[in-house]
């Protein structure tokens, strides 16, 4: 057995400041103790309510589908054994103590903190851990990384802080999947499909949702580190008109705001707020390349060159993504810019594409829901798709008929999709991400694709550079999909709060944020 992970403490994220203070802010909020101004010496506070402006109500029912409507709350209710730190990529403890993975990678060893309970005021156990695994093996409930717990062979409880899980395979990405799985009370699971029971173990309990309207999170009396949190209560209010909610963060009425589109968000980057950089999210363009005129390489080549990512960037992001050939992190080991920037704007190389295809007039239909970025990002594909001689056509459609889609890889010639999974590992992308795992929408399966995923899955992971590197070289060469930009989500932050944080894939975290006086 390798030798263990262990903690002699509870982990202590990270802090990320949200700037000195600055003037005061009116508020206006009524029956709530507000983030008040402070000056350059000012002092984090215990107590009082922040008021947060969401674009999007909770959805409790969607706690494995890691969906970014919930970011602003969830990881605040609910907590993973371990969570993995953002800058280090290091895992650290949070319900677990520690844990051991053998040797050949087929087993791990979980041990759990005692005396941590559900909000119920019921203990939480390690039947509670394995009733949370089998859930997320489960495809009805969604989870991105579900592939790792059906690679699950046994989950033996041996005590109720201890666990051993046996696996039928070595899996890579089994961190990222603890981190990113929530334990839920297994007494109160039905509750979240109506969100009538949300009971976690986090520093806050949730209640007195009005759908559409609003929701709460108050300070739970009996959390297992509440010598740690500051403030008493956190309201949401859901406020879908960006005009509505820009005034809000503006008066002072909100502190805190996320779903602001980058343009939006920008505003606030000075001054009496901040932006907090919260994971992110991949824009894509996929294409099926057993549909004419996508299955000759070279129109899908011709579509790559024709794409003007600098523009999308600049104009629908606001200048804040990052213009990438490929699904992952330009960090990644074994990625470098011969692969990042493959295809750079050249619409007479394009043209000269479709013409040696024979493609010139050709209709590529193009499949898009009702995100209003991607919406934005139509319209100047279209326009570059025009440019050298392919015939664009819009097929934009609800966001529910292109989720389906999506599940069932039937998305037509070509559509533009969005996945809010930047910070993953490509060893864990390859299998999350629909563009990439089997039965995508792009019809690509072949041979040599499989081969090179399942070195990238063999390879240790401090040899991974190579696998990474061949397996994205054949992407680029083959071009099921056209990977446009990577943007970090936008969290804006009042210069009165401290202490807010986020996880790897974007979740705000709010155990330890205060309001300064």
């Amino acid at each position: 057995m390798s030798s263990p992970v262990r903690s002699s403490s509870i982990s202590r994220r990270r802090l990320l400041a949200v700037g000195s203070l600055a003037a005061a802010l009116a508020l206006t909020a009524g029956g709530c103790t507000s983030a008040r101004n402070g000056g350059a010496s000012a002092e984090a506070v215990k107590g009082g309510t922040i008021t947060y402006a969401v674009a999007l109500d909770a959805l409790p029912s969607g706690i494995f589908g890691t969906l970014e409507r919930n970011y602003p709350w969830i990881n605040n209710v609910f907590q993973p054994v371990l969570q993995i730190d953002p800058d280090t990529r290091e895992p650290k403890p949070v319900l677990a103590t520690s844990w051991n993975i053998a040797s050949d990678g087929l087993s791990i060893e979980l041990t759990l903190h005692e005396g941590v309970t559900f909000h119920t005021g019921r203990a939480m156990s390690a039947e509670d851990v394995k009733y949370t695994f089998e859930q997320a093996a489960d495809p009805q409930n969604a989870s991105n990384l579900g592939f790792v717990a059906r690679s699950f062979t046994s989950i033996t409880v041996k005590s109720p802080t201890e666990l051993t899980v046996t696996m039928s395979e070595p899996q890579p990405s089994l961190l990222e999947f603890l981190d990113q799985t929530l334990i839920i009370d297994k007494e109160t699971a039905a509750g979240l499909k109506d969100g009538t029971q949300v009971v976690g173990t986090g520093p806050f309990t949730f209640g007195n949702w009005k759908q559409g309207a609003s929701y709460e999170l108050v300070k739970y009396p009996g959390y297992w580190n509440v010598d740690e949190v500051n403030l008493d209560r956190i309201e949401y209010v859901v406020t879908t008109d960006a005009t509505a909610e820009i005034s809000a963060v503006r008066s002072g009425r909100a502190q805190m705001a996320s779903g602001l589109t980058p343009t939006d968000a920008q505003a606030f980057a000075s001054g009496q707020h901040r932006l907090l950089p919260a994971g992110g999210t991949i824009y894509n363009l996929g294409l099926n390349v057993s549909t004419a005129p996508l299955d000759d390489v070279r129109v899908r080549q011709a579509v790559a060159y024709a794409i003007d990512g600098e523009r999308i960037n600049k104009q629908v992001l606001a200048g804040v993504g990052e213009v990438s050939n490929v699904f992952w992190s330009a960090k990644a080991p074994g990625v470098d810019e011969t692969l990042t920037r493959r295809y750079t704007y050249d619409p007479e190389r394009a043209k000269q594409l479709v013409a040696e295809a024979g493609a010139a007039g050709a209709e590529v239909p193009i499949t898009y829901g009702a995100n209003p970025i991607v919406r934005a990002m139509y319209s100047i594909v279209a326009n570059n798709l025009t440019e050298i001689g392919l015939k664009p056509v819009s097929k934009a459609v609800d966001q529910p008929a292109f989720s389906a889609g999506q599940s069932r890889g039937d998305l037509g010639a070509a559509y533009l999709s969005l996945h809010g999974q930047v910070g993953l590992s490509p060893v864990t992308l390859i299998n999350s991400l629909p563009p990439l795992r089997a039965k995508n929408a792009n019809g690509f399966w072949p041979q040599k694709y499989q081969d090179l995923r399942a070195e990238l899955l063999a390879a240790p992971a401090d040899q991974a550079g190579p696998a990474t590197a061949a397996l994205s070289r054949y992407l680029l060469d083959e071009l099921p999909s056209v990977p446009i930009v990577q943007a970090p989500a936008q969290i804006v932050v009042s210069s009165t709060i401290t202490g807010v944080e986020s996880t790897i894939r974007g979740p705000i975290l709010l155990e330890q944020a205060a309001i300064t006086k």
